[in-house]
């Protein structure tokens, strides 16, 4: 099995650091990874190109203008632009810990998604986490109150639950098989703004047939404390779409399979540049 991490990002190259570094202390490596990149200056590309010349595995950067946010259509850019069969999705503020491929290996099963834990990082753990601690150093952090929730301190991997609805959703940590993600046309692009979009796309994969499993006490990730600014409009449209994905097409019209828009580039060598 081929695995692909797809790691979403804007404009944090302190937290992309942070977490790319943490995939060069796997238990076990991904065959590839993909920054899908939401627009981001200069700065990220030259974390990213550092990070490639002496990662031990294949890493491009799939980077897009910068015209608001866009997550579904970086998405959708970089599951293109990769070669796994297996995608596990994840984020630039979310640090891997050294099982965390590992564990997503262990729980994959045909017909069945993957929703991972993840551990959160107060703001000042943010400096701390590594991703690479111990349990007592876990435990440590957590009495510190630099983390949150002390029971994903616990590993035991190959657990997990099925889940049968489309709550407690988390596109930071989510295990997909290529051809499920092109059964339902990937990441729908109607999407704008940071809400709502990876429950409509747990939606799809349920109504089209696909099996969902909540890991316990694995594929655990800590994720970087940051704010999130609310915008209403967003949120308002975006549930809406939501709502309308338990009736409409499973296989989205803008999604997935379409050609490569304009101001999108996928850079496999250290010298590329983004378009200016």
């Amino acid at each position: 099995m081929k695995i692909t991490v797809v790691v979403t990002t804007y404009n944090r190259p302190d937290f992309l650091g942070k977490v790319l570094e943490g995939y060069q202390h796997q238990r076990r490596f991904p065959d590839e990874l993909v920054v899908a990149d939401d627009g981001s200056g200069p700065a990220t590309r030259e974390v990213v190109d550092a990070y490639r010349r002496r990662s031990c595995f294949p890493v491009l950067h799939a980077w897009q203008d910068d015209i608001g946010v866009r997550e579904c259509h970086v998405r959708n850019l970089a599951t293109r632009q990769s070669s796994g069969d297996y995608v596990i999705y994840t984020d630039g503020d979310c640090i891997p810990g050294p099982w965390f491929v590992r564990d997503h290996e262990v729980l994959a099963a045909p017909g069945w998604f993957v929703q991972g834990r993840r551990f959160m990082v107060q703001a000042k753990g943010n400096d701390q986490v590594t991703g690479r601690e111990r349990g007592h150093q876990l435990l440590w952090l957590w009495l510190c109150r630099g983390i949150q929730k002390p029971h994903h301190i616990l590993h035991i991997p190959g657990l997990a639950f099925r889940r049968k609805k489309a709550t407690r959703v988390r596109a930071c940590n989510l295990a997909v098989w290529r051809e499920d993600v092109n059964r339902i046309n990937g990441w729908n692009e109607k999407f704008v703004g940071y809400w709502r979009q990876d429950s409509e796309f747990v939606v799809r994969l349920l109504r089209a047939g696909v099996k969902r499993k909540d890991a316990m006490f694995s594929t655990a990730l800590f994720h970087l404390h940051h704010s999130k600014p609310l915008v209403q409009e967003d949120l308002d449209r975006n549930t809406k779409l939501l709502e309308a994905a338990w009736s409409g097409p499973i296989f989205v019209p803008e999604g997935l399979m379409q050609s490569l828009p304009e101001g999108s580039v996928s850079r496999p060598q250290a010298n590329s540049q983004d378009p200016t």
